[in-house]
């Protein structure tokens, strides 16, 4: 389960940009690529149990589904899908040069100053 440890490197950072010791987390929004194989329940999961004990602890997670895009390796073709391998769009071919898809990005953090 890589979910685990992608939570524990999400949490550290989170703890590393909080200013005030004060500080607490409500709300973590991220965008997750399909291609990355991250499977979201787990990823809640495992949030929930690395951030007990952190000022991240009791946070909501939402987690956006961004879809990946590929070029098509046989015609050229840039097309979109969701999950791990696509299909070319205007000729079938699987896969391809995967142009985005396999990140994952914080976009926002609400926090409380308490």
């Amino acid at each position: 389960m890589h979910e685990l440890s992608i939570v524990r490197g999400l949490v550290d950072a989170v703890e590393r940009r909080l200013q005030s010791a004060t500080c607490r987390v409500l709300r973590i929004d991220l965008e997750v690529g399909s291609a990355t194989g991250i499977v979201a329940a787990a990823l809640r999961q495992a949030f929930e149990i690395v951030a007990g004990g952190t000022r991240a602890e009791g946070a909501r997670l939402v987690i956006h589904d961004l879809p990946a895009r590929c070029r098509c390796s046989k015609c050229g073709v840039v097309f979109k899908f969701s999950g791990m391998i696509g299909e070319c769009t205007a000729c079938g071919t699987l896969g391809g040069e995967l142009l985005s898809g396999d990140e994952m990005i914080v976009r926002s953090m609400e926090v409380a100053d308490v």
